[in-house]
Order: C-alpha cells, then structure tokens, then sequence
C-alpha cells in the first residue's frame, strides 16, 4: 500500500551511507539481476539506495575563484549552484553552497575564498575573502522574487504579521514560545492553501478540465519562487505538480504514496537534502496529517510528525496543538485575504488592496493574542531523550492509524 515509502527510505539511507562509504559502481548489477530474477521492488529500493549514494559528495577541498546563482534563500542566508575555477576553465560543483548573506533569488555571486564542510544542509558554505554580486534582470525568478518582496514591505505599513506570513519570516518570541511560529514558515501549508484558492477562482472561469489543472498551479508557484524557494515550500510544489499529472491522466494515487515519490525525487537529485532538519521535519509532519483519518487527528498527526525535529532546536510546547486548531481557520482567512490583496497590489489598484488588509486586521490581532496566551505555558525542554520520546510516539500513533484502517 505505501511501498513508494519504502523506496523514499531506501534513497535517503543511501545518502546517510554515502558520507561514510560509497559503494562502486559494479553494484548497480545488483538491483538489474534482482529485476531479472523478478524482485522488482527490492531492485527498486536498492537501485534509489545506490543512486543517492553515489551522488553524495564526501569532501572537497577547493580555494580559489568561484561564481554562482543563488537559487534558495533563507533567512539571513542563501544557497548557491556554483562554478569552480581550477586554473584552466570553470567547473560547475554538482553540491549547493551556503553563503551567510542574504540575496535575490537569481542573483550572480562572484566571490574568491574556500569552501568548508559544515553538518547540515547545505554540506559547504563559503568562507570569504572577497565577494561581489551582479543582479540578473532578465531572469523570470528574480522578477518574481522582487515583486513579492517590494509587496511584502508594502503590507508592513499596516501589520509586519503580513509578510511574516507571505515568506518573510522573522523571529516573534511570542510565536517561538506558543510553538505557532510554523505559520510563519513557508511550507506545504501555506502553498496548500494558496492552491486551494487559485483552484476555486479558477474553476469560477474556467471549463476544460487540462486547463483548470494547469492554471490552479500558477499563483502557487510564483508564490513559491517569490519567497524564496526553500525545501518544504518546494517540495509541497513538486508534489502538487505530480498530483495535477495523475489527475490529468486519471491515474488515482495514494497521497502517502506522492509525498514519498516526491521525496525520493528529490533526494536522488539532491541528495545533500537528506540532512536538512526542514526537510524531515515537513515531511513527516505532512504524513502525519495525511495519514489521519480526520482534522482533529491531522492536527496531531502533524504535531508528532515535526516534533522529534522540532524539539532537537527548541523546547516543545505541548499545548501548541490546541493553540494551532484555534488560528487554523483565522490564518487561512489571512492568507486568502493577502493573495487577494497581493492581486491587487500587482494590477496597481493600491486603495483596494489596503482596503483589504485592514479589514484582515482583526484576526490578525485573534492569532497575536492567542500566541501571547500560549507562550507563557509550560514546555517540555530539549533533550535527545525527549526527542527520542518524540519519535517513538509518533511511531506507535503511525502503527495504531494503519491498524484502523487495515480493520476498516
């Protein structure tokens, strides 16, 4: 029933693998003869295993001159594709590059140092002694990105909340401490939502079934580049983009299964993913909530499935469920207010969009005052043992909702 995540598993093991041994290329025999001799899924699972393994990039050691584009960015951070110079001509770098300042999407970096190994997603980052960066206007990506920023500055006159949670997300003690600071994190949420939005105008104007399919994923993909392409966001995308291809050709699929097929995707063409807390913790928190069978489980299903990650970082607030099921209704009115004033922001109709955001004002003040109260609960500290614990339950909660369902 969810053999894809069996195959997700097999791909991120191997990248697991792939930092302490890498296995020889003769071993792609192995999974061919398994196919052969037919044992088609286990050929599968070993040959994601070995393509991610063989991917993964141990160490390098490079100084010298680089260039690159920036194609993610994060708070106070962005990741690079890069290019190598050895001497004779550029050599493009098969892994990303961390670089501790924060750029446009698009942007060309041009810098001389070396690149370092850290532990975390991206493996490298770039130690500096010369950087200089070149705007890339006629990139599509950039123009994007810039509009939204120049919109999310445009909403801060009214409440920062906004371009909290439109992909500028900065830290709120009080959203940290309530454990609602998820809101404010690009993800499958927020692209979800958007899409749901884009789907029902669409459907108001639109017939042909290829045609509403395509278009629903247009403002949920410019809204994915214009907050800067991190993993959650992107992976919420992918998926969305090959649920519409099994609906265009009616095709119907476990929606575990999709998660795990787009997780697998992307770990076999990236494999440096397989240790990014983000990505896990999306992950499974969306198999939590995908899992379960109704909205209130979904809110535990989601829960459990961030929080051994979560609480790697940062004291767990046990209570942040609760405090989620009370602004999950709100915030999804925020959001749809804010894309439609976002709209009207782009076609230069101003009063229209103001007029909207203060309009959204109240809930806005609901989901602060909610985060206010929640904050100042009890929390479970960090500990690798509390993690552990996490983990553990969110296991036992996984077997007892498939074992309903398998009496179902």
């Amino acid at each position: 029933m969810y053999i894809s995540f069996f195959h997700f598993g097999s791909a991120l093991l191997g990248a697991l693998v792939g930092t302490y041994f890498k296995f020889p290329l003769f071993f792609l025999l192995v999974p061919l003869l398994l196919g052969i001799y037919k044992k088609p899924r286990l050929a599968l699972a070993i040959l994601f295993f070995l393509l991610s393994n063989f991917q993964i990039v141990n160490n390098v050691t490079l100084k010298g001159e680089f260039v690159g584009t920036i194609k993610t960015v994060q708070d106070g951070s962005s990741v690079a594709e890069v290019s190598y110079f050895d001497g004779v001509s550029w050599k493009r770098l098969n892994f990303d590059v961390l670089i501790y300042k924060e750029e446009s999407l698009g942007t060309i970096v041009y810098f001389t140092g070396e690149l370092r190994k850290r532990s975390s997603y991206p493996l490298f980052y770039a130690k500096m002694e010369y950087c200089a960066t070149a705007t890339n206007y006629s990139s599509p990506m950039y123009a994007i990105y810039k509009n939204f920023e120049e919109f999310r500055s445009y909403t801060e006159r009214i409440d920062s909340f906004y371009k909290n949670l439109f992909g500028n997300s900065s830290r709120d003690e009080d959203f940290v401490n309530s454990g609602l600071f998820h809101i404010f994190c690009v993800s499958g949420m927020h692209v979800s939502i958007l899409y749901l939005l884009t789907t029902y105008l669409v459907n108001l104007f639109v017939y042909k079934k290829l045609y509403r399919i395509v278009l629903s994923l247009v403002f949920p993909t410019a809204f994915v580049i214009g907050s800067g392409m991190n993993i959650p966001s992107l992976r919420a995308l992918i998926m969305l983009y090959t649920l519409s291809i099994f609906q265009i050709l009616d095709y119907k699929v476990n929606p575990i299964n999709i998660v795990s097929i787009v997780g697998t995707g992307m770990i076999i063409s990236n494999p440096e993913i397989a240790f990014s807390l983000s990505f896990y913790m999306t992950f499974f928190a969306t198999i939590g909530v995908l899992i379960s069978s109704n909205n209130l489980l979904a809110n535990v299903g989601g829960f459990l499935g961030s929080s051994p990650y979560v609480s790697m970082i940062n004291p767990i607030n046990p209570f942040s469920i609760i405090a989620t099921v009370l602004v999950s209704i709100p915030v999804e009115i925020i959001l749809f207010g804010l894309t439609i004033s976002y709209l009207f922001y782009t076609i230069h109709i101003y009063y229209l969009s103001d007029f909207i955001l203060s309009a959204l004002l109240p809930f806005v003040w609901f989901v602060r005052i909610i985060a206010h109260l929640f904050a100042n609960f009890p929390k479970i500290p960090q500990h690798p043992i509390v993690t552990i614990a996490f983990a553990l339950t969110f296991i036992v909660y996984i077997g007892i909702i498939l074992e309903q369902k398998a009496v179902e």
